[in-house]
């Protein structure tokens, strides 16, 4: 199913006198909102004692949104146990690795209590018998931000799951202690009983292959939690009704959680944490602009998408997080920007700033006085060059790039300092390149990936899979022979499905058809930190991490050798034809100048220049759909203008006037035209 498609807003009636319903909602629609999300939080209002239901509670403000023509989402309230439930329940909750109980206010429980579940389905149940065939509601939403600030679990019951899961999944205490190496250090279990999440070791150690399983079971257990409320759902709701939930979080296999039953997914997004006060930032920082790297891996999810929070205002907690206000143009820049990756639902958190709470800061789009205000008059705005956009529904991001991920490797970047490291480093160095060069890029999840998914591309780069898998290797390697261009960076394919290391020559499972092994392999150490490759005569930089490598044979191409330390001379880049496409490998981590001469050298650099020139401080973006409309998008997050040169007459998509050649984007501003 496509993303749905709407421009609307968070509500929570629960916060305000019924006096200010109708007035509120009179005014959603004269602004241009014609959707409304409620009841993510309103647990202790749908059943203020236990057994004793009040769901009706919603009906009068449903009743408003019908007669105004305000479509709603209605949400399952489960992320906030009722006070009388943790008070009367306390085992639903969920503990630190420590074994601490957390007290409120929301994300507290457990994915894995046996009475919490009783208690979501039953209030799950309730909610969707009573509004399951309202008209006014057009999708719902699955609790909120599954995993967020709480993505570990260690109640009782998650011990218990956590058990039967691994002895699901091994059968054997022979089989689970040889995958999670627990002759290391006397760790060997020798009866079921004994298996347990890691509790709390010196300097924070936990058996790496142990913590890649709870990660693993983290995930399932959101991805079962999420499946037992949809199935409910589903019972009563119409088949044009959709389900989604709010993300991205960590612990989580999406690819996952979209087969437990999911319609589309939805991002939160809040590019403004980019200025928070707290934050360090260097010259070189993409600031909100990184948060054009966030929609891209949402659209790895699924392909349209919808934001189901939109930043509205300064955001902040009285505890935590202090941002300043959005400039004048940036609410509008950042929603354009969620649209240019590929939304089609934009729903701003809030419609007023709450006047109570731990979020008293977290502005929404009215501020406590309810008084006309200048974001109120840009989301106006925005909301008539929304409908100017209607045609744009279920066009997709189109892009020739993408990098290649998979949840194993995630979790395992998260666990080791190694791997951690050499990932954040080429990710981040792929963002930039792409982005500064106008080179549109995807994200591709191996796990939802086939031949057909991956043919769509000129161009992959798996950066750092540590966990090579022998599926993963023939799914690539297929793509490869049948014409396609892969890179792999250093570090790949030296563990194995359990994060051990294997007694066989790196890369593991695809040395053989990429034509190459690593002969020696080093950190890059502090006295030769600015260390390079020569290629060609230009010398690039080979950070953090470097391989020597040592081709197979003559069907090998060296490309660059590294200049510096024992193994100045030593070859550091190489490529091999493999049937119709190549392979190469890359024994460094990446850098920005690197990914830039690779993006040229494989022919797929700037692929829109002769659309569209701009400066690298300029974002370009487009967007595809079925009958070939295609619309160009053109973000300025500088507060000052900026001129492009347009090579060819496009159409503005607000004005419907032509343009071509030099024209500007004011700072904070968007261009947007038909192609």
């Amino acid at each position: 199913m496509d993303a749905y498609r709407g421009l609307g807003v968070a509500y929570y009636p629960e916060h305000w006198d019924r006096s200010l319903w109708e007035d509120d909602v009179v005014r959603m629609r004269e602004l241009g909102l014609d959707t409304v999300r409620v009841a993510e939080f309103a647990w202790s209002l749908l059943e203020p004692r236990d057994g004793e239901f009040r769901v009706g509670w919603f009906d009068d403000f449903l009743a408003i949104c019908e007669r105004h023509g305000l479509r709603v989402i209605f949400c399952t309230p489960t992320a906030t146990p009722p006070v009388w439930m943790q008070h009367d329940h306390p085992g639903i909750l969920n503990r630190d690795r420590e074994g601490h109980p957390f007290d409120g206010p929301r994300r507290n429980y457990s994915y894995n209590s046996e009475e919490y579940l009783r208690f979501c389905d039953r209030i799950v149940e309730e909610v969707a018998r009573h509004y399951g065939s309202h008209p006014a509601i057009v999708g719902w939403q699955i609790d909120n931000e599954l995993n967020c600030e709480i993505a570990e679990f260690f109640s009782d019951g998650d011990h218990a799951a956590f058990r039967g899961y691994l002895r699901d999944k091994f059968g054997t205490l022979e089989r689970l202690n040889e995958a999670l190496g627990t002759t290391f250090w006397s760790r060997t279990y020798s009866h079921w009983d004994q298996v347990r999440l890691a509790g709390k070791g010196l300097h924070g150690s936990i058996n790496p292959h142990l913590e890649l399983e709870e990660k693993r079971f983290f995930s399932r257990s959101a991805v079962e939690f999420t499946r037992r409320q949809v199935e409910i759902l589903r019972h009563h709701l119409a088949d044009d009704v959709w389900i989604t939930t709010n993300g991205l979080f960590p612990n989580l296999d999406y690819d996952a959680l979209m087969a437990a039953g999911l319609d589309f997914i939805t991002f939160d997004s809040y590019p403004n944490f980019a200025f928070d006060v707290g934050r360090s930032a260097t010259p070189d920082d993409m600031l909100d602009r990184a948060w054009s790297w966030n929609l891209a891996w949402t659209r790895a999810i699924s392909a349209t998408f919808g934001i189901m929070e939109q930043q509205g205002g300064a955001h902040g907690w009285t505890n935590r997080m202090e941002a300043p206000m959005p400039k004048p143009g940036q609410l509008r820049l950042w929603s354009l920007q969620s649209v240019a990756h590929g939304a089609d639902l934009i729903s701003y958190f809030r419609w007023r700033t709450s006047p109570m709470g731990l979020e008293i800061y977290w502005h929404g789009l009215n501020d406590y006085a309810n008084t006309p205000n200048r974001r109120l008059d840009e989301v106006a705005s925005f909301a008539r060059e929304w409908e100017a956009l209607a045609d744009l529904r279920g066009a997709v991001s189109e892009a020739k790039v993408a990098v290649v991920k998979d949840y194993d490797n995630e979790f395992d970047a998260s666990l080791d300092v190694w791997h951690g490291r050499v990932a954040r480093q080429s990710e981040d160095a792929w963002f930039r390149a792409t982005q500064r060069s106008h080179t549109p890029c995807d994200f591709v999840y191996l796990g939802s990936a086939t031949a057909e998914t991956l043919a769509r591309y000129d161009l992959l780069v798996y950066p750092h899979p540590a966990i090579m898998t022998a599926e993963a290797s023939d799914l690539l390697r297929g793509y490869v022979e049948t014409g396609g261009t892969l890179i792999f960076g250093a570090r790949t394919g030296y563990k194995d499905e359990s994060g051990r290391c294997p007694m066989r020559p790196m890369p593991g499972l695809v040395d053989e058809w990429a034509g190459v092994r690593v002969a020696d392999y080093t950190l890059v150490d502090r006295a030769h930190a600015d260390m390079t490759l020569d290629c060609d005569g230009d010398l690039l930089p080979a950070p953090v991490f470097n391989e020597v490598l040592e081709p197979a044979d003559d069907t090998t191409e060296v490309l660059a050798r590294f200049t510096a330390d024992h193994y100045a001379g030593g070859v550091a880049l190489t490529r091999r034809r493999v049937g119709e496409g190549a392979v190469y490998y890359l024994g460094a981590c990446f850098s920005e100048d690197m990914v830039v001469r690779l993006l040229e050298t494989c022919g797929v650099a700037s692929p829109l220049g002769d659309v569209v020139a701009a400066p690298p401080s300029m974002e370009v973006a487009v967007r595809a759909g079925a009958e070939g409309d295609r619309w160009l998008f053109v973000l300025n997050y500088l507060p000052q203008a900026g001129a492009v040169v347009l090579q060819r007459e496009v159409v503005d998509a607000f004005t419907g006037e032509p343009l071509e050649g030099s024209v500007e984007v004011p700072g904070y501003g968007v261009l947007v035209a038909r192609l």
